[in-house]
């Protein structure tokens, strides 16, 4: 079973991170590092590096996603 647990909105800065908008109670548990989510349209699984909140808006680094060019491409 597949649960979504949040959607990528855009990107945040230049080194990849991401702003994800959340779709669980249990976002921290969900976008912890090592985490490995799979996408919808399927541009492979991403893998949590790193995640933290900034201005009530949860910022995610994934392993597959190096700069901002990366992060667009997801978007």
């Amino acid at each position: 079973m597949q649960l979504v647990v949040g959607q990528i909105s855009r990107p945040h800065g230049v080194r990849g991170e991401v702003a994800v908008h959340v779709r669980t109670d249990e976002a921290d548990t969900r976008f912890a590092a090592g985490s490995v989510l799979q996408t919808d349209p399927a541009t492979g699984p991403l893998t949590v590096t790193a995640a933290r909140w900034h201005h009530g808006r949860l910022l995610v680094s994934f392993a597959e996603i190096p700069d901002r060019a990366a992060a667009e491409q997801v978007r």
